[in-house]
């Protein structure tokens, strides 16, 4: 059941409808810039492992300290219901600022000058973030690692700016030699 420490069910409900409400903008984002699969499998194999490990880190400690109630407590308990939620929506697009940053290199306020491949993967995990209740699974590193598999590890990197492209690659696919 529900422990005393978990996300309260109203916070919840607005959390999942507001997550549902994102993912729905970025898949609808991704439709209207035409985004394949094979691009978005690029992009996500393409953040280096470093900063898919970091991702998954802070999402468990923010799901399993209840940040999101001691944000609420800090910021919204004196003030309206949402600006707890508002406080973790601005973390959740400050996240998807670093991880753009991990894709690309750079931080700029233009979007038209990201891939639509980046962007959509930043928003989903931005989403896997501040989605609720997601921090007891690695779901962005298993995310991760089929990626990598997909591409064949032609982008895997431990650290931004470390490729591994040409060796790495090449074990797998004489690992798997089907790819």
């Amino acid at each position: 059941m529900v422990s005393e420490k978990s996300l309260k069910w109203g916070q919840w409900a607005l959390k999942t409808a507001l997550a549902s409400g994102f993912l729905g903008l970025v898949l609808w984002y991704g439709a209207e810039k035409s985004v394949t699969m094979g691009q978005i499998n690029t992009a996500l194999a393409s953040i280096p492992l470093a900063f898919v490990v970091l991702i998954e880190i802070f999402d468990k400690i923010v799901d399993k300290n209840d940040f999101y109630n001691s944000l609420y407590k800090q910021f919204g308990a004196n003030k309206s219901r949402g600006s707890g939620i508002l406080i973790s929506l601005l973390f959740a697009a400050l996240g998807m600022a670093v991880i753009l940053w991990a894709l690309t290199g750079t931080i700029t306020m233009n979007l038209g000058t990201y891939g639509p491949a980046n962007i959509v993967v930043a928003g989903l995990i931005s989403l896997y973030i501040f989605a609720p209740e997601t921090g007891d699974d690695e779901l962005l590193l298993w995310a991760w690692i089929a990626a990598t598999i997909a591409t064949k590890g032609q982008y895997l990197a431990l650290l931004p700016g470390w490729n591994f492209s040409t060796g790495l690659s090449m074990l797998v696919r004489t690992l798997i030699p089907a790819l």
